[in-house]
């Protein structure tokens, strides 16, 4: 699977929340470092997009 970039708003803040939520998961504890990575950007980007979402919704209301 190959790896994408992270979006715009994705921080590293990101990333360490990320692998703090993986570390959580015990079942993933059986991946590879290479595919826990891929994990961990997933998770990462699935934060960014909330953020945005987030911001898209108060703009959203905001001009409302």
């Amino acid at each position: 699977m190959p790896s994408k970039s992270l979006p715009l708003l994705a921080i590293y803040g990101d990333l360490d929340r990320a692998r703090d939520i993986m570390r959580a998961w015990q079942p993933l504890d059986h991946l590879s470092p290479d595919d826990a990575e891929i994990v961990v950007k997933a998770i990462a980007e699935g934060i960014a997009r909330g953020r945005r979402h987030g911001i898209e919704m108060a703009q959203c209301h905001q001009a409302a």
